[in-house]
């Protein structure tokens, strides 16, 4: 066994900064907090390949003396407190006294220029040069009142941990959303993030969020904002919500506060997303701006380096006076009245539709049943008559004129499988020679459009031009990701141009098997796929597209389908190459012998 040593303090100092500075958009968070904490009206921030090789960040805050100046690079060496007894009563950003020596433990140099904004004309400012995480060197410097940092390098001493960023424009839609984010709670000062030869994004001044939320959310949400409020002994809840009908895939615009710092608190969010109950469809997410203002008494923001991460004293008080606050807003605005009367799913001409054959309608209303269901009526075939309207939803009525017809003119399934129905509108029921089997719907119709998507792909036909362009507004981050992601959206059959500002014409789009002419739909589309990340190699990134777009155009789980549209289902899944998983590799049915049932029913 190797003796236990003391690690020498260099070795100490890089591995504690990595809980601090995981990439460069660590970097920019920990010297946007220190800008904002100096009282900055403006703060510009310049980066070079997303960061990784330069990152500048210029206020006009207070600015540091010689003194100050000369021991800010030192471990915990801070202006915010004095003791362990002022962490019950924190007012700032940062606190710790870690990010700048953090910083410098990782980088090959770091350069500061500062100026006290207390010091007289003819008062020099201070430049202090860091090399390899020590002082090289302290002097003067002709600069403005306020302070100028310049990170070169970084991770340029640890290889290991350099090696793992991504590229330019990946980080630099991380550092986009930094900016962003503190644009909006901090809507005093005016922010810039500049990159290369282009400004990223650029916000002014102003007497509140509005503009900020504009600039980033696009018009479309800013004017579907709701404003919230609430307010108690030692908490204060204010923000600004999305109505009902604004909403998300994923729930990365509910950006959550707690006393100007920006945390990612599961608690907080999913206050937010209760207030939303039987408001959205599950799986969407509501775009939300919530800020608390809370006894720092009553929050421990030291919990993690990164203070990205806060515990609540009273937790359960805080969680509810945020659900309340949102459904009390959404009430008034006219949305809440009564939960919408169905889920989400897909429109009338959102079905799965196997190669040549026809949509299903959409069911129509109709008496609530048994959780297995498979007559005619609900969702597919006709009935001019109006035979089978009022039939009850059971298993197969063999009386309904529908199931006759079905029999009579439908070819017969492959494998000797006659469909029974369907259970809990997950599963498709049928009977077969090896017993009885459970066909997973979504999994089914994935591998189906998967195999589908793959063959127009290889064929160079996966691209399908919209009769009427889709106008986008995307966020600075999303714009970003979407300049790393254009040759491969265009490989994959999307055509987006820049319209202007921050909005984009979307003039084709993959032909995945469901319409997406609806400028929500595509954006959903689009943010799965920034959410891929990057991935291996080119082989493996169509392949990982395609799954996601197979995912996006297949049948979901909760439809209600109609007997041709499972039999059609079934009919596209045994053509597949590999009709026994889906993409992901999930089974696509299971069998019960017969064996396994009277075992299960003790038969045997």
């Amino acid at each position: 066994m190797a003796k236990i040593k003391l690690l020498d303090p260099e070795a100490v100092s890089k591995i504690a900064a990595g809980e601090v500075i995981e990439r460069p958009a660590s970097v920019v968070k920990e010297l946007v907090e220190n800008s904002i904490d100096a009282g900055a009206t403006k703060i510009l921030v310049e980066v070079v390949d997303g960061g990784k090789r330069l990152i500048r960040v210029t206020d006009d805050g207070s600015g540091m003396d010689r003194e100050d100046a000369s021991i800010a690079f030192e471990k915990h060496a801070t202006s915010k407190i004095s003791g362990a007894c002022d962490l019950d009563r924190i007012s700032t950003l940062g606190f710790r006294g870690e990010a700048l020596s953090s910083i410098a433990s990782v980088a090959e140099s770091v350069d500061m220029v500062t100026k006290a904004r207390s010091s007289g004309v003819g008062v020099p400012g201070t430049r202090v040069r860091v090399e390899g995480g020590r002082v090289a060197e302290v002097g003067d410097a002709g600069v403005p009142a306020g302070t100028t940092v310049v990170v070169r390098g970084l991770f340029g001493e640890i290889p290991a941990r350099r090696k793992y960023l991504k590229s330019g424009r990946a980080e630099l839609a991380r550092i986009a959303e930094v900016v962003t984010s503190y644009a909006v709670i901090c809507h005093w000062i005016s922010f810039e993030l500049f990159s290369g030869e282009r400004t990223v994004f650029k916000s002014v001044r102003s007497d509140s969020w509005n503009d900020s939320i504009l600039r980033i959310l696009g018009r479309e949400v800013a004017r579907n904002l709701v404003s919230i409020e609430a307010e108690s002994k030692f908490v204060s809840v204010t923000g600004s919500v999305g109505r009902e009908t604004v909403t998300r895939s994923s729930p990365d615009w509910i950006m959550t506060y707690v006393n100007g710092r920006l945390v990612r608190s599961r608690a907080l969010i999913r206050a937010v997303a209760e207030g939303y109950r039987t408001l959205i469809p599950t799986g969407r997410h509501p775009v939300a701006v919530v800020s608390i203002r809370i006894d720092p008494a009553m929050v421990d923001a030291n919990v993690h380096p990164a203070k990205t991460q806060v515990r609540f004293l009273k937790e359960e008080v805080v969680a509810a006076m945020v659900t309340d606050a949102v459904r009390a807003a959404l009430m008034e605005a006219g949305g809440g009245a009564e939960p919408p009367k169905t889920a989400e799913g897909p429109a009338p001409t959102d079905l799965f539709v196997p190669e040549g054959g026809t949509v299903a309608p959409a069911p129509g209303p109709g008496p609530v049943g048994p959780v297995v269901s498979g007559e005619v009526g609900t969702g597919g075939g006709s009935d001019p008559g109006g035979l089978v309207s009022d039939l009850q939803r059971t298993l197969p009525l063999y009386s309904g004129r529908g199931r006759l017809d079905l029999e009579i003119e439908a070819e017969p399934l492959p494998g000797g499988l006659r469909v029974l129905g369907q259970a809990l509108c997950l599963y498709i029921v049928a009977e077969g020679p090896g017993g009885l089997v459970l066909v997973d719907q979504h999994a089914a119709a994935e591998r189906v459009r998967y195999e589908t998507l793959t063959k127009k792909y290889d064929a160079g036909t996966i691209s399908q031009e919209l009769i009427v362009p889709v106008t986008l507004e995307l966020s600075p981050k999303e714009a970003v990701l979407l300049e790393e992601w254009g040759p491969t959206l265009e490989e994959m059959g999307f055509d987006v141009q820049p319209f202007g500002g921050n909005a984009y014409a979307v003039r084709a789009v993959p032909a995945i098997g469901v319409r997406l002419e609806r400028t929500e739909a595509v954006h959903d589309v689009l943010r799965d796929l920034f959410a891929l990340g990057r991935v291996g190699t080119e082989a493996t990134a169509r392949e990982e597209i395609l799954k996601l777009l197979a995912c996006r155009g297949s049948i979901k789980a909760g439809h209600d389908m109609g007997w041709k549209e499972m039999h059609d289902l079934l009919r596209g899944l045994f053509a597949c190459d590999n009709p026994k998983t889906c993409p992901h590799g999930r089974p696509t049915s299971v069998t019960l012998s017969f064996a396994e049932l009277e075992k299960i029913f003790g038969r045997r």
